[in-house]
């Protein structure tokens, strides 16, 4: 059975990892801002699209990674790369290829590579020249919004069949009070916020403690912790993984040997 997966640190913007670098990038556009995908629209952008972009960061010593996510990506192809200095590239360690596609929530193009054996100390990110045109857009460059890479957590359980996925559109309908008219306001960019219940086994008489509902609230404690997590719905959809936020207060409810929780997780697009 799928179960969520979770991860609370991002190893790539972490105090230990060094400012990221690329092969080439606009003035205003640094390869750093890739380190904080929770600000998915401050990119790292080239100059064009016409040859390779390569984009890489030392994390100062070796690491092992179960996770590297593309975030807000223009281009639909890239190649995720691992290696144990920065001059072994020619011949890395650790080579796939990957294909980003768009997002069912948010409309844009990610991707959420699951790793085999990552554990190196530089990590590069290939982005083949003129990918930019699948996404169906015209852009003179490519622009990438933010690498999570990070160890994976999986949770007990996935949510219920009740869970919603939610497109949110942040915009302001305003107008006059008789109605004849209504401008529309567009305030920002879509976001995700996905929602639900959760459900876990609890031993009645020593409810959340050793049972699968705490192993939920420690995972919760480091979720509201970390503030940003990497959120991976694991439903087969490589693009459906998410920076988000834990919102709400934690309200176990207890039904003999079952314990359930309402939880919601919104998408963090930071300025």
């Amino acid at each position: 059975m799928a179960v969520l997966r979770l991860s609370f640190t991002n190893l790539a913007a972490a105090a230990a990892a060094c400012s990221a670098a690329a092969s080439d990038q606009v003035s205003g556009f640094c390869a750093s801002e890739a380190q904080a995908p929770q600000r998915p629209f401050r990119t790292w952008r080239t100059p064009t699209t016409t040859t390779t972009a390569e984009w890489l960061v030392d994390f100062g010593s070796s690491q092992t990674l179960d996770v590297v996510a593309l975030i807000n990506a223009n281009f639909t192809s890239a190649t995720i790369q691992g290696a144990s200095s920065s001059g072994l590239f020619a011949a890395p360690g650790y080579n796939e290829a990957v294909a980003l596609a768009r997002n069912p929530l948010t409309w844009r193009f990610q991707h959420v590579h699951l790793t085999t054996n990552f554990g190196y100390r530089w990590l590069r990110i290939k982005v083949d020249a003129c990918s930019v045109a699948c996404t169906g857009a015209t852009s003179t460059y490519n622009a990438l919004g933010g690498v999570w890479a990070g160890v994976l957590t999986s949770a007990p359980s996935h949510l219920q069949w009740d869970a919603t996925f939610r497109t949110i559109l942040p915009h302001q309908d305003v107008g006059p009070q008789h109605g004849g008219w209504v401008q529309r306001l567009k305030q920002g960019e879509p976001r995700a916020q996905i929602a639900g219940t959760l459900s876990a086994n609890v031993t009645p008489s020593t409810p959340l403690s050793g049972d699968d509902a705490d192993t939920w609230s420690d995972l919760i404690r480091q979720a509201i912790s970390a503030d940003a997590v990497l959120v991976y719905t694991a439903l087969g959809d490589p693009a459906q993984g998410y920076v988000a936020r834990w919102r709400d207060d934690v309200d176990w409810r207890l039904e003999g040997t079952r314990a359930t929780l309402p939880a919601t997780f919104d998408e963090v697009v930071g300025p």
